[in-house]
């Protein structure tokens, strides 16, 4: 019996059937929806609606196709009162007819083109698909199962949902892959919980609902990944590094990427995710959830071993980098600073120096080359010495990036440090002869050893790599100098001094002297001169090193 109020309100019969209520809305939807002029708008029809209690009387089959690309807020209001109040069967049957024609879109691309017959008030592909999925998430936990197991039914559902968004992805803004990722997991929850109540008696089909369900959150998560931006590496680099807090890199956007994650973390739990097995072939779910929620009982080489082929693949794809930087920060740094004694296998060593480099010199985010180098230097670090040492040659002799032969001279240095502070550690290649019969003459002489000739101007000077070069090779000559007083590599020996006087330092000295008493260098703007200014003051602090020594 229709209520004489609902009836009235719909100016029906006081003995209409519920047909008739249900066509009367239909009617009140479509009006508002098509007609310039309508009887109710949708926000009116939603008040009726839910004020009458009407929601019963919604038919999925006609209501949600008609609703689905208007973009009022009214019609998705309406939307969700159907996946929440209608038949959960034809819900679902709607939602697959929708998805179906969604995905045809997609691949034929016409999507921009496409307009509803009321101009301007067609929503996107991406909100539609928002949708839908909402959708599946009210109306599954609903449904009865009859002839079809529970991984029966989901499996032709999600995977088609896999494809729209691996369809769509590419297009997704920041904002719309994380509510994607944020849709899906709520989905997966709910399809997991009613998964769980209707194979109470059926284990194996529970356990192929689980996987079906992982599935969907690891293709999503794959798919909406460029979207996360959660600064992962940043701050764990900040939180490695304490100095580095006090002027914060990670922007103001990464709390609510860490939150998507956290939500996917909660439904891999759900469904049985444990993120401390390693003896299994590592996915990129593992790689982000080990960058967002690090156990702290996996060992740190362990889980390197683990994650170290996803890792390759991240870098050489620009795929989930942010995730494997983070990781490699955090494990690395772990190693380096509770057992300084350990020394990382070559399976890990060997491949990632081989393909960090690359990332530190032409990586377009400066943040990110900056980060990328640190992890160079802890891993270099963590190796074997004599790897560490054929690594650095290779680096500051034959890389194929600029970039990275000025700024491995710094990660020489390091080396030379970290050897120096360990005098108990005995044949340390880096503080015997062969240090400076390999490095001397890669880094005291210009490249190309002829570089510095009288000829030279300063512009041509400035437009090489060599004034950051130099200025590192000079500070690493200086430390060498101060830092090797029982001369274990002949850096104080006189043919050394006077080889490197002859080879770079007169040289230098001569067109730094010719270039700053140039009128036109001399009155030019500051920053046109700081690269020579940084190179006088380098070479005069080697100068004074030098005339401590001889009078010693």
């Amino acid at each position: 019996m229709v209520a004489k109020d609902l009836a009235s309100a719909l100016q029906l019969p006081d003995d209409c059937e519920d047909e008739d209520v249900s066509s009367a809305i239909i009617a009140l939807l479509s009006s508002a929806v098509h007609d310039a002029k309508p009887r109710s708008s949708l926000s009116e029809i939603y008040g009726l609606l839910t004020n009458l209690c009407a929601t019963s009387y919604l038919d999925p089959l006609n209501t949600i196709p008609l609703l689905l690309r208007c973009n009022d807020p009214a019609a998705r209001d309406i939307i969700s009162l159907v996946g929440e109040c209608g038949s959960a069967k034809e819900v679902v049957m709607t939602i697959q007819e929708a998805a179906e024609r969604l995905e045809h879109s997609l691949e034929r691309e016409e999507d921009e083109d496409e307009t509803d017959e009321k101009e301007g008030t067609s929503t996107s592909p991406i909100d539609q698909l928002l949708i839908l999925i909402d959708l599946y998430a009210s109306a599954i936990p609903r449904m009865k199962l009859r002839r079809k197991t529970a991984s029966e039914t989901l499996k032709p559902l999600f995977e088609e949902l896999e494809r729209i968004i691996d369809l769509a992805s590419q297009r997704f803004t920041r904002e719309e892959g994380r509510s994607i990722l944020v849709s899906v997991t709520r989905l997966a929850q709910a399809a997991g919980t009613w998964a769980e109540d209707a194979t109470a008696t059926a284990p194996e089909d529970l356990a192929a609902s689980k996987v079906i369900l992982k599935n969907l959150l690891n293709h999503s998560l794959i798919s909406c990944g460029h979207c996360i931006h959660g600064a992962i590496a940043q701050r764990v680099l900040e939180q490695s590094f304490s100095r580095l807090s006090q002027r914060s890199g990670a922007g103001s956007d990464w709390q609510s990427g860490e939150e998507v994650v956290l939500g996917l973390f909660e439904a891999y739990v759900s469904l049985g995710y444990q993120s401390n097995e390693t003896k299994y072939p590592a996915s990129p779910t593992d790689l982000v959830l080990s960058a967002y929620r690090p156990r702290a009982d996996v060992v740190p080489e362990g889980l390197l071993s683990f994650l170290l082929p996803v890792i390759i693949s991240s870098i050489q794809s620009n795929a989930f980098l942010d995730e494997s930087l983070a990781v490699l920060i955090r494990t690395l740094h772990v190693i380096r600073t509770t057992d300084s004694t350990t020394t990382l296998s070559h399976e890990i060593t060997l491949p990632l120096c081989g393909i960090l480099p690359s990332v530190a010199s032409a990586h377009p985010d400066p943040v990110v080359r900056y980060q990328t180098f640190r992890v160079l230097s802890l891993l270099l670090a963590s190796g074997n010495p004599q790897l560490r040492f054929r690594h650095l040659v290779e680096y500051t002799r034959d890389s194929e990036y600029p970039q990275m032969r000025v700024a491995s001279v710094g990660l020489v240095k390091e080396a030379l440090l970290q050897a120096f502070s360990r005098p108990e550690a005995k044949d340390n290649v880096f503080l015997s002869p062969l240090f400076l019969r390999t490095f001397g003459p890669i880094l005291f002489r210009p490249d190309p050893p002829d570089l510095l000739s009288s000829a030279l101007t300063l512009k041509d000077f400035q437009e090489t790599h060599e004034p950051g070069r130099l200025v590192e090779c000079l500070s690493l000559y200086y430390v060498l100098l101060q830092r090797d007083e029982r001369n274990l590599t002949g850096i104080r020996d006189k043919d050394v001094v006077k080889s490197i006087e002859g080879n770079l330092l007169t040289p230098l000295r001569s067109n730094l002297e010719r270039w700053m008493s140039d009128p036109s260098v001399s009155q030019s703007h500051l920053h046109g001169i700081t690269p020579i200014v940084s190179l006088k003051i380098s070479l005069e602090r080697v100068d004074a090193a030098l005339a401590g020594l001889r009078s010693t």
